[in-house]
């Protein structure tokens, strides 16, 4: 069984089908073949640790990664990576585009057995970048002729921040997602990021328009998602379903496949490694913390998990909090609340900037938040301190203080100090 893994930086949720006013047509049609994860969820809402969770099937904590490769931070293990693993099982692993679970400023480093060039450059903030790297990928599964199962990780850039210039045709009509208020300068911004987005989706659709050309989707297990939420204030770095929602779309080979649907299942992108080991008939390795996702891809049932967890430890600044998400509740722990919230983390942009010059940025951030997911989806109305509460509220911090025992979490410990040499930015 070959695997197609495409994925992208920073879109969340805002793509289709998730959003049928995001120009994403060919994401929007590669769903209607596959199964469509209604709530799913990145182990770290930052990229490096939202990688390195997905593809080890641990915590991010348990990795090591508890920040970004290009920062200073890196893998405790990298047998652990997929990529590492599937070899020893007679994959080819090829890499084509964006990955951030190696440091970036040493590609020598990347432990993929091939490594597809394209004629792009990531310094340049091409707008045609993610399409070279398309192409790229289209030529290397054209000629190749390696006969063993292939592992193919894909990744755009966009939507990352910077954005290309904003589509004229989408600066009308801009969707602002409901953390952000309803403003000129975040309706311009939010048409760049649909500009970013419909470049990444015109390059998955180069990719995937191929895998059916060729015959080759029939015998390969293709899957979507992206890291975290978009990067707009309120979202990134945010253990809130607006950080750490993202799209997962799945569609296993033609002869295991299910009949397309969308699921409400609670899942995490730690289920991925497992579920790809079972329908490649790989043992799951020992470390791995995942569940597969096999029932719920072939329509046995709706049900996955009844809880899961997220974090936040470093991104550009000291940020460390904690989450155990329900269908019903998401508990949030933060243990440091003096940053209102840590500003570095948030990426710069119009939409920053605009809400700094309002007063909005930065706002006070509680030792402990609660959410009732029913009566507020959205995550607004904090419940940590309403008396009828008051036992939900203690059954999320013993579930989470159980949790980061069994997963040894370095923050039981106290402040998490940064490896040696790590670049870390002041808070504020």
């Amino acid at each position: 069984m070959n695997i197609i893994y495409l994925h992208c930086h920073d879109a969340g949720r805002f793509v289709q089908p998730y959003d049928a006013r995001m120009p994403t047509p060919h994401l929007g049609g590669f769903a209607r073949q596959a199964v469509t994860f209604l709530d799913a969820h990145c182990a770290a809402p930052t990229c490096s640790p939202s990688r390195a969770a997905l593809l080890t099937g641990q915590s991010a904590h348990e990795t090591g990664m508890l920040g970004l490769t290009h920062r200073g931070f890196g893998l405790r293990d990298e047998s652990q990576h997929l990529a590492v693993y599937l070899q020893q099982y007679g994959y080819e692993t090829a890499l084509a585009g964006v990955q951030h679970e190696w440091d970036l400023r040493r590609p020598e480093s990347v432990r993929y057995s091939t490594k597809i060039p394209h004629a792009g450059r990531w310094d340049t903030l091409d707008p045609e970048n993610d399409l070279r790297v398309a192409e790229s990928v289209v030529q290397f599964l054209r000629e190749r002729a390696d006969t063993r199962p292939l592992f193919l990780s894909c990744g755009f850039h966009y939507p990352h921040r910077d954005f290309p210039a904003a589509d004229p045709g989408y600066l009308g009509d801009a969707a602002v997602p409901s953390p952000l208020p309803d403003a000129p300068a975040v309706r311009a911004d939010m048409a760049a990021y649909m500009t970013a987005v419909a470049r990444m989706d015109d390059a998955f659709g180069r990719v995937w328009q191929e895998l059916v050309d060729s015959g080759m989707a029939e015998d390969t297990f293709v899957f979507f998602t992206t890291d975290h939420g978009i990067a707009f204030p309120h979202m990134k770095c945010t253990l809130s379903a607006a950080g750490t929602g993202v799209a997962l779309l799945m569609k296993p080979p033609a002869r295991q496949a299910a009949p397309p649907r969308a699921t409400a299942a609670l899942v995490s992108h730690i289920d991925v490694f497992s579920t790809l080991c079972d329908y490649g008939r790989i043992p799951i390795p020992a470390w791995n913390q995942g569940k597969s996702l096999r029932p719920v891809l072939e329509g046995e049932t709706d049900e996955h998990r009844r809880e899961i967890f997220a974090e936040v430890t470093y991104h550009a600044g000291y940020e460390p909090k904690r989450s155990m998400r329900t269908p019903d509740f998401n508990y949030i722990r933060n243990f440091e609340t003096a940053y209102h919230p840590a500003m570095a983390n948030i990426d710069p942009g119009p939409t920053k900037t605009w809400m700094q010059v309002k007063g909005m940025l930065p706002y006070p951030v509680p030792p402990e938040e609660l959410y009732d997911l029913a009566a507020d989806p959205d995550e607004r109305h904090n419940l940590a301190n309403d008396p009828a509460c008051a036992e939900t509220l203690q059954t999320c911090r013993t579930r989470l203080d159980a949790w980061m025992r069994e997963t040894e979490d370095p923050l039981l410990h106290g402040p998490v100090p940064a490896p040696p040499g790590a670049r870390i930015e002041p808070p504020q």
